[in-house]
């Protein structure tokens, strides 16, 4: 459904929508981010820790969920659809024994959602009905929970007024960037005359390849201009502005958007946490709950790796691995594990903070070093 042009009479489509630069990079870094983080199943210990397990459907959809995509491929793809449709769908195919043996998505257009009083159901265009636990559901926010509803017709207005500005800039452009003027003439001439003048002017001073070519007025004939520059109307104002209005609609930091008007790259760690609470924890959890409740077995939930994500600079990890070790809660080799690096004989105990030693520890002499083995 193409639906109603926004105010600005831009007509704004899941697909239009991706001519939007900004829009385009928002969406592509959060399906491939989601697309790239480790995943597995794994289960709730008593004490509250996560026990990582073996599981052949969490196998399937990390690495070859069929025959034409990897797992990257299949989430990326289904990410991307649902920030663009607000639903996308992943056939589960099962054999005889309800193992899992492909994962193959389909098109948002070509599935429909029925809800009745006592069953819900799925619809395809070709492979008819399909009953909810056959199909991996994930979708954005929806009034009814049920069905999400489409980022980009919510904020139809907004992206449509971005449009507008990229064609009305095109526009001007193509005439050299010169604003619209006026050539005005001290006497009384002739339509014919009006209609030589302006394709005169029109074929030797319009569009870029004109751009410094000098005006020659005769007959004391004077140039007037009519409306302000793209500067004069803040127009990079304006553009800024739409970027902070993509990143508000999609979650995205505007630095990540490649919009550094004020940025200052105090602390990537601090801007990637942003990103990760602000939006992709939201879309690692629709994922996780419904790859849940399709795929795992009851009692397992899904995992995700988000070290490499998270880590930061290499000075971040340092110091705040440092602060870790001395605290006497990571060993210093598997510091060094965090860090990819081999560990190293002799560093497997955790060190006791100096904070916490008794009297008696504190006046023990510190251990004589092991000679080297040169």
């Amino acid at each position: 459904m193409i639906g109603e042009p926004a105010s600005s009479g831009e007509r704004v489509t899941e697909d239009t929508a991706l001519g939007i630069v900004a829009v385009q990079r928002a969406i592509s870094m959060i399906s491939n981010d989601i697309g790239r983080l480790p995943l597995h199943a794994a289960v709730r210990e008593a004490d509250g820790d996560l026990l990582p397990i073996e599981s052949d459907s969490i196998d399937l959809l990390s690495r070859d969920p069929n025959r034409w995509m990897s797992g990257f491929e299949l989430r990326r793809t289904m990410t991307s659809q649902a920030l663009r449709y607000g639903n996308a769908f992943c056939h589960i195919v099962r054999n005889g024994r309800g193992e899992v043996l492909e994962l193959i998505p389909l098109l948002p257009a070509d599935v429909q959602l029925h809800v009745r009083p006592d069953d819900v159901y799925y619809q395809h265009h070709v492979m008819g009905r399909i009953e909810p636990d056959e199909l991996i559901h994930l979708r954005a926010p929806g009034l009814d929970g049920l069905w999400g509803q489409s980022p980009v017709r919510l904020a139809r207005e907004a992206l449509g007024l971005i449009k507008a500005m990229d064609r009305t800039a095109g526009k001007l452009y193509a005439q050299a960037g010169i604003p619209k003027l006026a050539l005005v003439h001290p006497g009384n001439i002739s339509p014919a005359a009006v209609q030589s003048i302006q394709d005169s002017y029109q074929s030797k001073h319009a569009g870029a390849e004109n751009a410094g070519r000098p005006l020659v007025l005769g007959e004391g004939m004077r140039i007037e201009r009519l409306n302000q520059s793209l500067e004069d109307q803040m127009f990079q104002q304006a553009r800024e502005f739409s970027i902070q209005e993509v990143s508000r609609l999609f979650g995205v930091p505007v630095v990540y958007l490649s919009e550094h008007s004020r940025s200052t790259f105090a602390s990537i760690v601090e801007l990637t946490r942003t990103y990760w609470d602000g939006c992709l924890a939201h879309w690692t959890a629709a994922w996780g709950e419904e790859v849940r409740r399709k795929l795992l077995a009851p009692g397992q939930e899904v995992h995700w790796d988000t070290r490499d994500l998270l880590k930061g600079s290499f000075s971040d990890q340092v110091a705040s691995l440092r602060s870790a070790v001395e605290a006497g809660l990571l060993t210093r080799n598997e510091a060094r594990q965090r860090l990819g690096m081999p560990t190293l004989p002799g560093l497997d105990e955790p060190l006791t903070p100096a904070n916490t030693l008794t009297q008696e520890q504190q006046q023990q002499p510190p251990a004589e070093e092991p000679p080297d083995a040169a």
